[in-house]
This record gives structure tokens, sequence and C-alpha cells, in this order.
């Protein structure tokens, strides 16, 4: 083979060797760039699957609901805290053991004192509900049932049946009071009623306030309806100057008044009772609420570490009837009361929450509280000389002390021991109705 041809034979190897590497170079460019599509409608695919995950959590997250369960009760609540269910209950079973000579005349027994169930709750983020019926003393009754809307802090709007704002130990809890049986003043307040309030915090936790419009019930009473036209107007101003000073022994110093006005007319009479929940004014054949009545209730607290004093005074002037006469008669009631938890948790308006519940193994014996209560109820002596009332039957006058032990289990149960005596003036056909001396006992779960 001549140079010549071998030059042509090495040219063209070269050439078909250059021709086949860019063909291999093009198919493997090709073949890298259906990888890159692939891979690329891979990542769109997840990148979907991503969003849509997040949709489907954000769909979760709008109409998706917790469960919990705590000493506050058994709870339902929407994720994005704008829907709240609550499921409570309230039970109290009592005994009451009468001593001394009165106490032939009076029966010991067990009771089922109070038995309420509660259902409370939240709707749209502001609007609140609370609904609590009492099977207690073998009765049916709705105690509490109102709508409240909270949009603005200082003027909350209550709807429904509740407690007016007016006595002080009348607006605690009936699980968070020292004494199984609430003390005298609190005979010459409403316990519930029907009515629209406004209530709010006007200068930070400071001055609160709450006034109302309501039918109208007798003191210490309930109702399901209006008994006339007429409406009771009810107001409270609380002043906790210190509040805000978590430092200053006086942060937890309150003090108040409440007062209502209306009429009286086609109301029932009112129901006064002692210590052991017997009545011990009873008014003559005849006798009707008439005119008008007047409510005034000056208040104060006092709450520093283990130690809790509350104390209160109650006055109403009310229209009374017989046949032709017509007169105003004035009651009023005073209490002093105080207490120390000898175990150091803090007390305070409500029920002090043991530091260790009860658990005798860990040598945990829950919180132990003693209280004691001084009080006075007096009527004036127009009820008997209009003839409203008969020193043969009613006692114009009741002075009452009592001593008790509370002992907190937990934040749900509670054993209290009370005992209390109350002196009379007047109530028998000769002298004064005989003192009565009562030991009161409760066993109390409470779980809302």
């Amino acid at each position: 083979m001549t140079p010549v041809q071998k030059t042509r034979l090495i040219l063209t190897l070269l050439a078909g060797a250059s021709s086949l590497w860019a063909q291999s170079v093009d198919d493997r460019i090709k073949e890298l760039d259906e990888k890159v599509g692939e891979l690329d409608q891979r990542i769109k695919v997840d990148d979907r699957k991503t969003e849509l995950k997040q949709e489907e959590d954000a769909a979760k997250a709008k109409t998706g609901a917790s469960v919990a369960a705590d000493p506050s009760g058994f709870t339902i609540r929407a994720h994005d805290g704008d829907y709240l269910l609550k499921l409570g209950f309230d039970l109290q079973v009592d005994n009451r053991s009468f001593v001394g000579p009165a106490g032939t005349a009076l029966p010991d027994t067990i009771l089922l004192r109070r038995a309420r169930p509660v259902i409370s709750g939240t709707v749209y983020e502001y609007v609140d509900f609370y609904f609590r019926p009492d099977f207690g003393l073998g009765t049916t009754t709705i105690y509490d049932a109102y709508v409240q809307v909270n949009y603005f802090r200082r003027a909350t709007l209550r709807a429904g049946k509740f407690k007016p704002p007016v006595g002080l130990e009348r607006l605690q809890g009936d699980d968070d009071t020292n004494f199984i049986e609430r003390g005298l003043p609190t005979l010459l307040v409403p316990s519930r009623d029907i009515g629209f309030q406004l209530a709010g915090d006007l200068a930070t936790q400071r001055v609160t306030y709450a006034v109302g419009v309501f039918n109208g019930v007798p003191d210490n009473g309930l109702s399901d309806g209006a008994s006339s036209d007429h409406r009771d107007f009810a107001a409270r101003l609380l002043l906790t100057p210190f509040q805000p000073d978590e430092n200053n022994p006086l942060r937890v110093l309150g003090v108040g008044v409440g007062a209502t006005t209306g009429a009286v007319d086609n109301i029932a009479l009112p129901s006064y009772k002692s210590f052991g929940q017997n009545p011990f004014v009873a008014f003559a054949s005849g006798v009707t609420p008439a005119g008008h009545r007047t409510r005034l209730a000056p208040q104060a607290f006092y709450y520093f570490g283990a130690l809790g004093i509350l104390a209160e005074y109650g006055l109403t002037e009310e229209g009374f009837q017989k046949g032709a006469v017509r007169r105003d008669i004035a009651f009023r009631a005073w209490q002093v009361q105080a207490s120390y938890v000898l175990t150091g948790e803090r007390k305070g308006f409500l029920s002090p929450a043991p530091r260790k519940n009860f658990e005798p193994r860990n040598r945990a014996w829950g919180a132990v509280e003693l209280a004691a209560r001084v009080g006075d109820f007096n009527a004036e002596r127009g009820l008997y000389n209009y003839g409203f009332a008969s020193p043969a039957s009613a006692a114009r006058r009741a002075h009452e002390w009592a001593g008790g032990v509370n002992w907190y289990l937990n934040r749900s149960l509670r054993l209290s021991l009370d005992c209390g005596r109350t002196n009379f003036l007047g109530g028998a056909v000769t002298g004064n109705r005989p003192s009565e001396k009562v030991i009161l006992s409760r066993v109390q779960i409470n779980f809302q």
C-alpha cells in the first residue's frame, strides 16, 4: 500500500470514528435529556402531592377537633379555637345532724344537696354558652342557662338565667364557698333571675362593673318567669386598686357594693333559712309583697397567701301588705368569715388547688383548710307591729357562729365538716325559739 493510500485509510478511519463518537455523544445527551425530563416530571408530581397534603391538612385544621379530659371536665375543641364544648358535673351529698333541745324537733337527714350536669362552650370564637340544671333535693330546676358575647373586654353582654350582680358570697361558685351553707347576708340577695347584663373591666383589673335588668325574684329565690310587667334593676361595682402589682401584699384586696331596685307586686314571699336550712321567719296569713324593694350589699374580701377574709353587709327594704295595711320593712344582715389553709396553698375566691394530690403511699395528703364565721340577721320591729308576722312563730333576729374544716383531696374531690349554732330572738309562744345546733358534713365532687 502506497503512502498516499495509507494516509487516505487513516483519514477514513478517523472520520468514521469521529462520526461514531459524535453519534454516541448525541445519543447520551438525548438519553440524559429524557432522564432529566422524567425527573422533572416526578418532582412536579411530588410537589403537587405536597400541595394537596397541605390543602388537606388545612381543611382538617378548619374542621378537625381535639378531645381532652382534665379536672376542668371533658373538652372537645376545634383546631382553630373558634369552637369549644365542655361537659362536666357537680355532685354534693350532705348529712345534717341536729343536737340539743331544738334537735328533737328537727330531723337528721342524708340528702343529695346538688346534682348538676354542666354543658358549656364557645361558638364563633367569642360567643359563650352555659347550661346547668339541678336534680338535687328531689326536684328538677334550671339554675343557669345563658349566652354571653365577649367581643369587647370592657362590655360583655350576658342574656338568660344567671346570678344577678349583687351579693359577694352568692357570686362564689357553689363548690368554692368556705362553708357548706352560705351566710345570713346571702338570704337578702337574689339567687338566680332571668334578664340581661352588661359587665366589663374598666381599668385593667382595678375596676369592674356589672349592670342588668331582670324579672325580679324573692330574696334568696329564683324563678323561670315574670310575676308582673315590672322589672328589677341591678348593679355592682368592685374595686381592686392593687391588683396588677404582684409584689404588693394588698394585691388581692377588693371592696365593692351591689344594689337592686324594683317593684315586688305579685312575687312570692321571701324565705329566710338558718344554717341548718330551716325557715325561721313565718309570715302571717294574707301577707303579700307590695310596692317597692331596694337592696344594698356593701362587700369586701382580702386574700394573702394561705389567709382569706370575706365580709359583707346586706340591707333589704321591702313593701308588704295585709288587708288595708301597707308598710316597708327593713331586713339587715352581716357576716365576717376567715379561713386559713394549713398546708400552705394559696387561698383565693376559688377553692385552693392542692400542691400534692391525696396519695398516702407518697405521703401526700392534699390540702386542709380551717374556717370560722360569725353573722347576724335582724328584721325591724314593724314586722310584728303591723301584723306581718307573729312573735310566736317568727324570729325577728338570728345570730350565728360557725366553724369548719375542708379537706381538698385533689382539685375535684372535697370533704367538709361544719358545726354551727344559731340563737334566735322571738319565734316561740313563750320567749325565744330554741337555739339551733347543727353538724353538717359533705362529700363533694366537682368536675367542670
